[in-house]
């Protein structure tokens, strides 16, 4: 009894705790896979790592890509080969386009100097051709005409009606009709074929300088050639230098000859006379307009 009453065990011995060392002791005994007594053997310990054996069949599944991933790969290769194919392209084309801006600009000094006898066979075709437009749309026929020389001097010049026919509409338009006749004779010689636009654009050039004798001598020639027949446009460009003249008597005669040919005015055709007619009122107080009484307007679009 004064084991009950003992201030070390206030209670009896049977319910007594045992040493925090002995419980743990039993515990490790007694649980499986301690390794210190009977039992099924080691098992895995919580937040244990992986076995071995699992391990590297993890890492085989890793080491083995999909095969989404291998086409990436591949898409990836093709993409950077790609880039590396243009970029040496642009490189090609930037040391190409600096050669020929070098060549051009050779060229064009060539042209501004007119040229040297063995140099100046051997220029560039659109350098020359370039040069040659920029000059007939900026109306210098005497600079236009010297760099004609110059493409016709060249070994790889093919005579061209359209060439031609821009020069002498220039040449008709500042003034040169001899200069026009010449190149039209010219371009027989070469045997370019002539046709209805080139006698228009001679015709023209006629007009535009009051040499309406020549003018109309040619447009008599063109009625007798049944390859060179006269159209709207040839009739209308006659009437315009006519009319600029205030020569309304041989306006009159081409459009009753236009009615003789069975050609019908044109939209261009009537607007310039229109135009001419409404101008010179102001001057001629007894004008008529010679299509008064015209009331099929919807012809004149043919």
């Amino acid at each position: 009894m004064a084991s009950l009453s003992s201030s070390t065990y206030p209670f009896p011995s049977g319910l007594n705790r045992r040493p925090t060392a002995v419980l743990s002791a039993q515990f490790r005994e007694s649980t499986p896979g301690s390794g210190s007594g009977p039992g099924p053997g080691p098992g895995p310990e919580p937040n244990s790592l992986p076995s071995s054996s699992s391990s590297s069949s993890s890492s085989l599944i890793i080491a083995q890509p999909s095969r989404g991933r291998i086409l990436d790969i591949e898409k990836l290769k093709e993409k950077e080969a790609k880039e590396r194919k243009e970029e040496v392209n642009r490189k090609i084309a930037s040391r190409k386009a600096i050669s020929v801006i070098l060549r051009r600009e050779a060229t064009k000094a060539v042209i501004e100097k007119k040229g040297g006898p063995k140099q100046s066979k051997k220029l560039l075709p659109r350098t020359v051709l370039e040069s040659l437009h920029e000059r007939i749309s900026a109306l210098r026929w005497e600079s236009a005409l010297k760099v004609f020389d110059l493409l016709r001097e060249q070994m790889w010049y093919k005579p061209n009606s359209g060439v031609y026919i821009k020069l002498i509409v220039m040449l008709g338009k500042c003034k040169q009709p001899e200069k026009a006749h010449e190149l039209f004779q010219a371009m027989i010689d070469e045997g370019c074929p002539v046709n209805r636009e080139s006698y228009t654009a001679l015709l023209s050039a006629y007009s535009r300088s009051g040499l309406f004798d020549q003018a109309f001598s040619l447009l008599d020639q063109m009625k007798n050639t049944r390859e060179f027949q006269p159209d709207v446009h040839t009739y209308t460009v006659l009437i315009k230098s006519c009319l600029h003249v205030f020569a309304f008597d041989k306006v009159e005669a081409l459009l009753s000859d236009m009615a003789a040919q069975g050609i019908k005015p044109s939209i261009v055709t009537y607007n310039t006379l229109i135009d001419a007619y409404g101008k010179a009122r102001k001057y001629f107080a007894n004008l008529s307009f010679p299509f008064k009484n015209y009331n099929a307007p919807s012809d004149c679009c043919k």
